[in-house]
């Protein structure tokens, strides 16, 4: 029951991340947001989501995961009650905003939460294979989820079905989660805190669409960097910034940006309606669901490193063959193929990436390692987007749309692949199959 509830709560606050993509276009009619505002909706909840994880995630290994957790989740239910109540614009974004601090509480809590429970070994691995399905399959799924609802309910419902859900688990996690803080004296580093917090909010902000903000976010990042060497309690040891970071965001800037193409390949040069849009990617999830569990009883067996080397193998091949989608293609032809190819080697690759950011990190770490590898994925997310997205733009320019979108997938295949230079430097070791 621990597990399933913090794997819902994870495929809850991800799908929030993607799923008012599709409802853009109803929201703005209602609304009446100039077109140039749209991208806010979006950004209003990745930017109070991304920014915080870190510093909410070494919050719960202080104040105690469980609570954080139930606070977080709380206030992620009442936003989604007042975004889907909104009547006006500054309505909807504020609520989109509170709604990422809300996740970003609950997030790294939970994985804490999920990683603590579970001693390390064959039984973290096969837990962390289902929390990574439901983060993959939530982000993927969202696409989904928002068409089908924005269809047939209307977009508030996008929003609004968080209630009931938000409810019912935080009174499952009452009954069902202990906690699992160590007890610890040490202050939360305020100063620390809030550079990292302003310093990454600047960088989100420069990746989607403010590119002034580049050099700010740098100053205060390393800012940050230069105050935590002199604290004796810094919010973030180095030793957890790891390779499986690394990999995570790459990976998670990658797919989300090939997603993005294809989905704007069905939408704009095929001119498939939303719902369809959404259909599309539906093998897409059951595949992820079916692999990742399995990935992760694997390393059991293998260890990370062939697991990871293969999954972003697949990867590469996936975005290979959606570069040669061609204008007059078809979804059957053109789009499944790789969309699988693409799913079995996220599924392959997320649930190692997760074993191998969290193996041997004390339990009073657990947290801030959560919250790292959390924000690694949304910052990876929002980068890969940004920088693949302009490049895809810039080579659309007088050449068309598929001849854009290829020249994107064929950098993000080449940044998969140059990946597994990385994965080389992972420890091989298996791990031993736990008794009783």
């Amino acid at each position: 029951m621990a597990l399933l509830l913090l794997c819902a709560a994870q495929a809850m606050l991800i799908i929030d991340v993607v799923v008012v993509n599709v409802a853009i276009p109803a929201i703005r009619a209602d609304l009446g947001i100039p077109d140039a505002r749209l991208v806010l909706t979006s950004i209003a909840y990745t930017l109070t989501f991304g920014s915080l994880l870190i510093v909410f995630g070494r919050a719960g290994d202080l104040l105690g995961r469980l609570r954080l957790f139930g606070y977080g989740l709380t206030l992620f239910t009442l936003a989604s009650l007042a975004t889907g109540c909104a009547q006006t614009e500054w309505q909807l974004l504020a609520a989109r905003a509170v709604q990422g601090v809300g996740a970003a509480m609950a997030a790294p809590a939970a994985l804490a939460l999920l990683t603590t429970t579970f001693p390390e070994g064959p039984r973290r691995n096969r837990a962390l294979g289902w929390w990574a399905a439901a983060g993959s399959a939530g982000a993927i799924g969202g696409q989904l989820l928002g068409g089908l609802i924005t269809s047939t309910l209307g977009w508030r419902w996008i929003f609004l079905i968080n209630v009931p859900v938000g409810v019912a688990a935080v009174l499952a996690a009452r009954r069902y989660l202990v906690e699992t803080r160590v007890p610890r004296r040490a202050p939360l580093d305020l100063r620390g805190a809030a550079l990292l917090v302003s310093g990454l909010a600047a960088a989100i902000l420069a990746l989607t669409g403010c590119p002034v903000l580049a050099v700010p976010a740098a100053i205060l990042l390393a800012l940050f960097v230069l105050v935590e060497r002199r604290h004796p309690e810094p919010i973030v040891d180095g030793r957890l910034v790891s390779r499986a970071t690394v990999l995570l965001a790459v990976n998670a800037g990658t797919l989300g940006a090939a997603l993005f193409f294809t989905t704007m390949y069905l939408q704009v040069v095929l001119g498939y309606p939303a719902v369809l849009v959404g259909l599309a990617f539906a093998p897409v999830t059951l595949v992820v669901l079916v692999v990742s569990p399995r990935a992760a009883a694997l390393v059991d067996r293998y260890g990370t490193r062939p697991l990871l080397a293969a999954g972003f193998v697949l990867l590469a091949a996936g975005m290979l063959l959606l570069a040669r989608m061609p204008a007059g293609g078809s979804y059957l032809r053109d789009v499944l193929g790789p969309l699988l190819l693409l799913a079995a080697g996220s599924g392959l690759s997320y649930a190692p990436t997760f074993v191998a950011g969290t193996a041997g990190v004390p339990d009073e770490r657990q947290g801030v390692a959560s919250g790292l590898l959390n924000s690694a994925q949304e910052l990876g997310s929002a980068a890969g987007l940004a920088l693949l997205g302009a490049l895809a733009a810039a080579a659309a320019a007088g050449n068309g749309l598929t001849h854009g979108y290829r020249a994107g997938l064929l950098v993000a295949a080449g940044s998969v692949l140059a990946c597994l230079f990385l994965i080389r430097g992972l420890p091989s070791r298996r791990l031993a199959p736990s008794r009783g």
